[in-house]
This record gives structure tokens, C-alpha cells and sequence, in this order.
């Protein structure tokens, strides 16, 4: 699907032996048990692809989304895994922005901010960043829009996602609908004081 999507939690994670990471078969929505985030099988105009947990506790996983809308294609990874302990929320996304720059030859940044929580209850307390590059979606090589996604709830989770497609669509809307469409649990949208 995308080259590149695999960002923050993979960062920390990388000393992890290749058998502590697996695709998990799931039929049906899946909760991540440590959290209560539930990751639908569909959630209106997004299919789930894929589990993947990134340890074998199950704590660090990530859920892939197949986002479609007027025939336009395009994919969202979203994350959910423990906080690195003593660094910022900032930090850990500047991270996420040097991960995505370091992956594709000709990565832009066209815009960074600040966006709400994941429910979109607390405005300004996630980072949001747009890029424009050239890279894989759905098997072709192709302008593409790419946006990464990092919120730090007080409960000492990150949350992260990383939506990509072609860039001459316009999917950023369905990508937030897919973000405001989750139940999103206590632990997972509560702002932390200071992000």
C-alpha cells in the first residue's frame, strides 16, 4: 500500500525482536484491551485493512484504513502505543516530521500546526502536519499529499495517524470524519495540561 507509513511507534520499537510484531487476523471490530479503543472492521466510507501489533503485549499497535469517497483513493494508519518517559509531545512529533522527510527524496512540508483531539472535543492540542511527495498508492508511483497526526492524551498514550493519497484528490475531510467517527475512550482523548 504505502511505503513509509509505519512512523512514531516504530521509532521506539525498532530493538524489538521481528517475532514480537504481527499482523493480527481479525474479523469484526478489534479493542485494543489496554485503552478500550475499539477499531472498527468499517466505519462509514473507511474499510479496515489491517492490525498490526508492534509488541507482544499487544500495547503498541497500529490499525491501516482504506479511505474511499467518489472513486478517489487513499489510506490511513492510525496509532495507538505508551509514551516514550521524559520527552515531549513536541519532541516525539518532530520525530514523526524527520521520519517522513528521511523516507521520500522529495518531501515538502506545506503546512504544521496545531489540530484538536481525536473527537475533536479539545481544539488545538494534537500537531498536524501536511507534506507533499512522490510515492507509492495502490500500486502505482504518484504525486501524493501525505498528512501525519500526533496527540498525547494525559494518560501517558500516544496517538499518532498517518493519512496518505493521490495528490490531485481531496480526502482530508474524510480522513478527519474517519478520526471524529471513533469512539474514542477516556484515556486516548483526554488532553494532557502542558502538550
Amino acid at each position: 500500500m504505502l511505503r513509509g507509513l509505519i512512523l512514531g511507534s516504530t521509532l521506539i520499537c525498532a530493538a524489538l525482536p521481528a517475532g514480537a510484531q504481527q499482523d493480527l487476523r481479525i474479523e469484526g471490530d478489534w479493542t485494543h484491551t489496554a485503552t478500550g479503543m475499539v477499531f472498527p472492521e468499517r466505519l462509514d466510507n473507511a474499510l479496515r485493512t489491517r492490525i498490526h501489533s508492534y509488541d507482544a503485549e499487544q500495547l503498541d499497535v497500529s490499525a491501516g484504513y482504506a479511505l474511499r469517497r467518489n472513486g478517489e483513493l487513499g489510506f490511513v494508519t492510525l496509532y495507538v502505543y505508551p509514551a516514550p518517559p521524559n520527552r515531549s509531545c513536541a519532541e516525539n512529533f518532530a520525530d514523526i516530521e524527520r521520519n517522513v522527510a528521511a523516507n521520500y527524496a522529495d518531501v515538502k512540508l506545506v503546512s504544521h500546526g496545531r489540530w484538536p483531539s481525536p473527537s475533536g472535543r479539545t481544539p488545538g492540542a494534537a500537531y498536524h502536519a501536511r507534506f507533499t511527495m512522490t510515492g507509492t498508492l495502490d500500486g502505482k508511483e504518484q504525486p501524493l499529499i501525505s498528512e501525519s497526526y500526533l496527540f498525547c492524551p494525559a494518560s501517558g498514550w500516544l496517538v499518532a495517524a498517518r493519512a496518505s493519497w493521490g495528490r490531485d484528490s481531496d480526502l482530508e475531510q474524510t480522513f478527519v470524519d474517519l478520526l471524529r467517527g471513533l469512539a474514542w475512550p477516556e484515556p486516548l482523548d483526554s488532553a494532557a495540561t502542558a502538550p
